[in-house]
C-alpha cells in the first residue's frame, strides 16, 4: 500500500501523519505548499536572502522526511502569506480560496503520474483530488479537522446576536455568501471519500448531527507533545495565580468571553494575572477597562510558547468550537491544567476539577465562576498539574502515528476486499 498524502499546509498535525506513513513505509509522496527543508532550495534561497525570517521559517520545518518523498507548490502560498501580512482580512481570505483551489487541482493532476494506492486529504482543499481519486478506483481518506459548519454557523449567528460588538470584518467572513458555497464544497468531499478521520469526539459528534456516515468516521485524538517527566515547584501560595491564553484571539474561541469574565472577576494584581499571547482580530474596543493585571504580547514562536507554559498555571480557553485545540494538548504536555469547553478535545482527555476543568460553552458566569474557584482554592491547582502531566504521557504523538497507519491500512484491506467480491 502506498499513500500520496497532501495538504496545503504543514502543520504539526499534518507532519505527524506524513511521518506515521513514512515510519511504516507506506508513504509514496506528501504533497504540500512550502516548506522548510534543508534540501529545499527555495527555503534554502529565503534563508540566505533574508536570514531574519529563519525563524519563521522554522515553524513549516519538515526533517523527519527525505525531500525524495516530498512535492511542493509554493508560489501561490507565498502570496496567500504575503496578503496575510500586509493586506486585508477579506484580500487575505480571496487569495487564501485562489491559492487552495489551485492547489487541488494540482494535487489530482500529480495522481496519474505517482499511482498512489491511497489518497489522504483534508477538508476544503480535495474536492477535485477526491473526485479523481474515486474516478481511478483508488482508496480515499478525509481527514476532518474541526466541527461540521452546520453546527457552526448558528453559534456565530447567536453570538453576534448577543454581542453586537463583535461585528467586524473578520467576523463577517464565517457567515457570508463565500462560506455557504464553501460549505457545499465541504458537503460534497464528505460525500465523495470512503473514511473520514476527525480528531476529536466532538468533532464526530457535530458530523454524525449532520447526518453523516458514522460507520466511515474514525476518531483518532492528535498527539500530546513531548512531556516533562516532572512539574517543577512554583509556589503558588506566594504570589498571584497566573492564567495564560495563546493562539489568535476570536470569535471561535470564545476570547470576548474570557474578556467579560476577567473584568467581572476583578482580581487585584496580588490574586491572579491573565495573560493574553497572540494575534487579536477582536475589535480593540473590547479590551477597554481590562485591567492593569493583564500582559498582552502578540503572536510568539512555538517554541517560547512552549517555555511560557511551564511560568503559568492555568490554560484557559473559553471556545465556541475547536476541532481539537492543540493549545490544551501542548499546556497539559508541560504540567499545565486548562480550563475549556466541551467543544474540543475536552470530553476525551479531561475528567472535571481532577486534571482539568469543563466548563459551559458560551456562559460567562461559569467561566467567571470557575476562575475564582482556581483563586479560591490555588493549593489544589499542583495536584491537578500533575494529573494533566500524566494523561498528556500516556498519549503522545507516537500513538496518533501508530494509532493512524493501523486505522487506514485497516480500512484500506476492508476496501479491497469488498471491492473484488462485486
Amino acid at each position: 500500500m502506498k499513500v500520496l498524502h497532501a495538504h496545503p499546509q504543514a502543520g504539526i498535525f499534518i507532519r505527524q501523519t506524513a511521518l506515521a506513513y513514512h515510519e511504516n513505509n507506506l508513504l509514496e509522496s506528501f504533497l504540500t505548499t512550502f516548506i522548510s527543508h534543508k534540501e529545499y532550495f527555495l527555503s534554502n534561497l529565503i534563508t540566505k536572502i533574508a536570514p531574519y525570517l529563519k525563524t519563521q521559517l522554522e515553524r513549516k520545518a519538515i526533517h523527519e522526511i527525505p525531500y525524495s518523498r516530498i512535492k511542493t507548490y509554493p508560489y501561490k502560498e507565498l502570496l496567500r502569506l504575503f496578503a496575510s501580512r500586509y493586506t486585508s482580512a477579506a484580500t487575505t481570505d480571496t487569495v487564501f480560496e485562489w491559492a487552495e483551489y489551485s492547489f487541488d487541482r494540482w494535487v489530482a493532476s500529480q495522481i496519474k503520474a505517482i499511482q498512489p494506492n491511497a489518497v489522504h486529504c483534508y477538508e476544503h482543499a480535495s474536492l477535485a483530488t477526491l473526485q479523481m481519486a474515486k474516478k481511478k478506483g483508488i482508496f480515499t481518506v478525509y481527514e476532518q479537522p474541526s466541527q461540521h459548519h452546520t453546527f457552526f454557523a448558528p453559534i456565530v449567528t447567536e453570538q453576534l446576536k448577543k454581542y453586537p460588538e463583535l461585528a467586524s470584518n473578520e467576523t463577517s467572513l464565517l457567515i457570508n455568501d463565500k462560506s455557504i458555497y464553501r460549505n457545499k464544497r465541504r458537503d460534497k468531499e464528505l460525500s465523495t471519500t470512503d473514511i473520514i478521520l476527525c480528531n476529536s469526539s466532538f468533532t464526530k459528534r457535530t458530523l454524525v448531527d449532520a447526518n453523516i456516515d458514522k460507520k466511515k468516521i474514525h476518531v483518532i485524538p492528535h498527539g500530546f507533545p513531548k512531556s516533562l517527566s516532572i512539574i517543577k515547584e512554583k509556589n503558588i501560595n506566594d504570589r498571584p495565580v497566573v492564567f495564560l491564553n495563546a493562539g489568535t484571539q476570536n470569535l471561535r474561541k470564545g476570547i470576548h468571553l474570557l474578556y467579560n469574565a476577567w473584568k467581572k472577576a476583578n482580581f487585584s494584581e496580588k490574586e491572579a494575572e491573565l495573560w493574553l499571547i497572540g494575534k487579536n482580530t477582536l475589535p480593540e474596543k473590547l479590551l477597554q477597562g481590562i485591567g492593569q493585571n493583564v500582559r498582552i504580547k502578540d503572536s510568539i514562536p512555538r517554541e517560547e510558547l512552549m517555555q511560557l507554559y511551564k511560568e503559568a498555571d492555568i490554560f484557559i480557553l473559553p471556545t465556541l468550537a475547536d476541532g481539537f485545540a492543540m493549545v490544551l494538548s501542548e499546556a497539559m504536555s508541560q504540567g499545565v491544567p486548562v480550563i475549556t469547553t466541551p467543544n474540543s478535545m475536552a470530553p476525551d482527555f479531561i475528567i472535571h476539577n481532577k486534571n482539568g476543568w469543563i466548563v459551559p460553552v458560551g456562559k460567562e458566569e461559569e467561566l467567571l465562576n470557575q476562575m475564582k474557584w482556581c483563586v479560591e482554592n490555588k493549593h489544589l491547582i499542583p495536584k491537578i498539574s500533575h494529573e494533566a502531566l500524566e494523561t498528556a504521557k500516556k498519549w503522545q504523538w507516537k500513538d496518533y502515528r501508530k494509532k493512524t497507519a493501523e486505522t487506514v491500512q485497516n480500512q484500506y484491506l476492508l476496501h479491497e476486499e469488498a471491492k473484488n467480491r462485486k
